[in-house]
């Protein structure tokens, strides 16, 4: 997967191409299942960045990237980062999806893990 990264980067322009972004975010999903949500963070910042540029702030891919992210910081320790990803993926999700979609409620899940890690009630 690495090596698939490095030639589509060398290939394409990754600042603007949305290959780039599609094979970070799953170089990210690697590194996130064998637990290094550090390394997980750094791919889906660079993909965000990517997808924001190429798609806009409010697009469906932005938000799944949003929530991987948050997922990320939350396995990091951070849950005030999380937080504030997925309360911005979440109404993206719920244009795109509708308020009742399965996407929309994971996302209300993780949002309460954040909440209640930092000892707030959702």
């Amino acid at each position: 997967m690495e090596r698939a990264l490095s030639i589509k980067e060398h290939h394409y322009d990754p600042d603007r191409v949305v290959k780039v972004a599609r094979t970070l975010v799953n170089l990210s999903n690697a590194y996130g299942n064998l637990g290094d949500a550090a390394k997980q963070k750094e791919l889906l910042e660079r993909a965000l960045a990517i997808q924001e540029r190429y798609y806009g702030p409010d697009h469906v891919e932005v938000a799944r990237t949003l929530g991987n992210l948050g997922s990320a910081y939350g396995s990091l320790g951070d849950a005030v980062k999380k937080k504030e990803l997925l309360e911005r993926a979440l109404p993206i999700q719920e244009s795109y999806y509708g308020p009742d979609h399965v996407e929309v409620a994971r996302t209300f899940g993780n949002l309460d893990s954040a909440y209640g890690a930092l000892g707030n009630a959702a």
